[in-house]
């Protein structure tokens, strides 16, 4: 879908949202990437399918405090509101909705919404309630937005099978996009944690995606057992004392299922802590 240059505009409060919300045409589409800012190119990448397939595109910038495990993480968790809009800006979106808690969560009692078993185990396992805030503010986020389609990226694998079943159930009228993982030029996984990582704590990350492309090939060439490849990534990235590897896995495309032979695009995820910092990452089995 063409779109022409748009002007940005900025809702900070639910209110003027959404009387701009009910005056798009029920015909037009609205596309929708949720965001709690310190946005990258990853998110770019998401705004630019959005943008290619709707009619008309919001992000969202809102910090979650109901996903997060402590609040020291949380009040770390970088906030860039400024020059998070004039990347939106620049990118032509239409409407950047940064909403105050209030807005939010009007209530002073909030209904937390219980997710899917796709939580259990993995980041689930180490973060206790985390994606039961994932789905908690994604519902609220699309009952106000009230999008056509959802975009989200597949670095964040499990949460988007999570937010995938929360939206069957209680959206199903929104679509669920799932979008591509944009990479450094090191193979680094865009995130936003990425900017805490030492110079060489950066090089250790980047090995994980050499591990996971080396378990991609090594299925490519006929090896099919789960527990092997899952070996040959843990053996890889064990030789590096500054990783902690949390977990290595291979599971069900679409899904957390975990599998014992591997098929096509089943997918290898993996979580490792580097100077304190969690980064996770997945990749598909595919035949590229």
């Amino acid at each position: 879908m063409d779109r022409g240059p748009t002007m940005t505009t900025l809702f900070t409060n639910r209110s003027s949202f959404q009387t701009w919300r009910d005056s798009i045409p029920e015909h037009q589409s609205v596309g929708f990437v949720p965001t709690m800012g310190a946005l990258h190119t990853g998110h770019l990448s998401l705004i630019e399918q959005a943008k290619s397939e709707c009619d008309v595109v919001v992000v969202s910038i809102y910090v979650n405090a109901l996903q997060f495990n402590s609040d020291d993480d949380y009040t770390r968790y970088p906030r860039t509101v400024e020059t998070d809009f004039q990347l939106c800006a620049g990118a032509f979106v239409d409407a950047v909705f940064a909403p105050l808690k209030d807005d939010v969560f009007p209530e002073s009692n909030v209904e937390i919404r219980t997710p899917s078993s796709d939580a259990l185990g993995f980041e689930g396992a180490d973060r206790p309630g985390h994606f039961a805030g994932v789905a908690t503010v994604v519902d609220r986020l699309f009952t106000l937005v009230k999008p056509s389609v959802a975009y989200f990226g597949l670095k964040d694998y499990q949460q988007v099978a999570v937010i995938k079943n929360m939206s069957a159930q209680l959206h199903p009228v929104i679509a669920i996009r799932a979008c591509d993982t944009v990479r450094e030029a090191d193979g680094l996984a865009m995130s936003s944690r990425n900017r805490f990582l030492s110079q060489s704590g950066r090089k250790s990350a980047a090995s994980l995606n050499v591990a996971l492309k080396k378990a991609v090939s090594l299925w490519n060439d006929g090896k099919s057992q789960a527990q092997e490849l899952i070996e040959s990534v843990t053996d890889d990235i064990s030789t590096d004392s500054a990783i902690d590897v949390q977990y290595i896995s291979i599971v069900r495309n679409g899904t957390m299922d975990q599998v014992q032979a591997v098929s096509e695009n089943d997918v290898v995820i993996a979580a490792i802590i580097v100077d304190g910092v969690r980064l996770i990452d997945n990749m598909s089995f595919a035949n590229a």
